[in-house]
């Protein structure tokens, strides 16, 4: 029998939040692409965990993307965005990049600021 803190994580640790409707006055096909970008790479990347679909506090729809780890996270964003098409950005359909654990809180701060600058 394994000792209880060997055993592997019951929650992923990191997940990003890929807003499924389009923005007001955002190009509804080229959003769809992007969605449908980032979905195909979530699938393909190592580390991708699985999908949950949810809403947001506006009723939105959502997918919640999970992964193992921040790096393999980081890859997903990485490569999906040169994919995207050239008037949507990572940032218009990804969000809310997070961590479930709060003591890996500090290294999230540190990822915000790697995908998405200063802002």
């Amino acid at each position: 029998m394994s000792h209880p803190l060997h055993r592997p994580p019951r929650q992923p640790p990191f997940y990003a939040l890929i807003h499924l409707d389009a923005k007001t006055g955002a190009n509804a096909g080229q959003y769809a692409e992007a969605v449908a970008v980032l979905t195909s790479i979530a699938m393909l990347t190592p580390g991708f965990l699985r999908f949950d679909m949810d809403r947001d506090n506006e009723g939105n729809s959502i997918r919640i993307a999970y992964f193992r780890d921040l790096r393999r996270l980081q890859a997903w964003l990485h490569d999906a965005s040169t994919l995207l098409p050239w008037t949507v950005k990572p940032e218009d359909v990804v969000s809310g990049v997070a961590c479930l654990w709060p003591w890996l809180a500090d290294e999230h701060e540190q990822t915000r600021h790697l995908l998405y600058g200063n802002s």
